[in-house]
């Protein structure tokens, strides 16, 4: 009598979820946020136009979550190597097989990409852009080959920023989007360097060399701080340049003042407790930088 084998399947509440998880929609909020917040901006200088606000909006929350669903196909291997990563769908094989983690992934870049282009093909560009650096040549290329992986990556964070701008600004770039562009490259490799050196062991395992695998604690909290002392210094100095009111400058000081003074305590302690509380607050001070902003050239400036 022949025998039959059946496959344990999750259900469609337990796949949905995975989807989402894949997803990773923390990650789709703060860069939706900065992508909306640009947008916003740019509409305060060439007037408001909310149906292109709303696709630039769609193209860049599809995107990035397609971007980051096609990554955790990429670092499937790593993943299941990983403690912090192995219960993710694709390596519990929640989602399986695991191309369709890729499929998925695609799809929605590819509508990303598309919403871009009906706005104009600069913003589809920069669309493409965000995809192309944060899953092709950060994860797939750079991730395991090189220390320096994640400033090669660091731009990605930053593509829905001009794809908000650019959207609106009928296809210029002017300065404000390059400064919050600049603001979220110096932001990223600080955020994702602090991230590793909590879970240094699981990136050795996974053969992933980043900074904090490679370098002693004390040159890892020297360089945090010291990227902790631009990402201040750069948002004061945008302050100063434009013009901005006592709001922004008031709030861009009283934050980076704690960031200031965590990171002196980080090098002078050689603290991981305090590493971890710069950590805890560097999505934060992203947030209130961009909002601060936003309120600046929409009811100040």
């Amino acid at each position: 009598m022949m025998q039959t084998f059946s496959v344990n399947r999750p259900g469609f509440l337990k796949t949905l979820k995975a989807y989402i998880a894949i997803s990773k929609l923390r990650l789709v909020a703060l860069l939706f946020f900065t992508g909306f917040a640009s947008s916003l901006i740019a509409s305060s200088i060439y007037g408001f136009d909310w149906k292109k606000i709303i696709l630039v909006s769609a193209s860049i929350i599809l995107s990035v979550m397609g971007s980051n669903a096609t990554t955790a196909y990429i670092d499937r291997d790593m993943d299941m190597v990983m403690s912090r990563t192995q219960k993710r769908p694709v390596p519990a094989r929640t989602i399986f097989p695991s191309k369709n983690a890729l499929i998925y992934g695609i799809v929605l870049v590819c509508l990303g990409v598309v919403l871009g282009a009906i706005i104009n093909s600069l913003t589809a560009l920069f669309i493409f852009l965000g995809f192309l650096d944060s899953a092709i040549i950060y994860n797939l290329i750079t991730k395991k080959r090189s220390p320096l992986n994640i400033i090669f990556g660091a731009p990605a964070g930053g593509m829905p920023v001009l794809a908000g701008w650019v959207a609106v600004a009928c296809g210029r770039i002017d300065l404000p989007a390059v400064f919050m562009f600049l603001i979220v490259i110096i932001w990223t490799p600080a955020h994702i360097w602090s991230l590793a050196y909590f879970f240094k062991q699981d990136y050795k395992k996974a053969g992933i060399p980043m900074l904090p695998v490679i370098w002693s604690r004390k040159k890892v909290f020297t360089l945090l701080a010291m990227l902790n002392f631009i990402l201040v210094a750069f948002s004061i100095f945008i302050g100063l340049y434009s013009d901005l009111s006592f709001i922004y400058m008031g709030t861009v000081l009283a934050a980076g003042m704690a960031i200031f003074v965590l990171s002196i305590i980080l090098v002078a302690k050689n603290s991981k407790k305090i590493a971890w509380a710069l950590f805890k607050i560097s999505s934060p001070y992203l947030a209130v930088i961009f909002t601060v902003l936003v309120v600046e050239y929409l009811w100040i400036k």
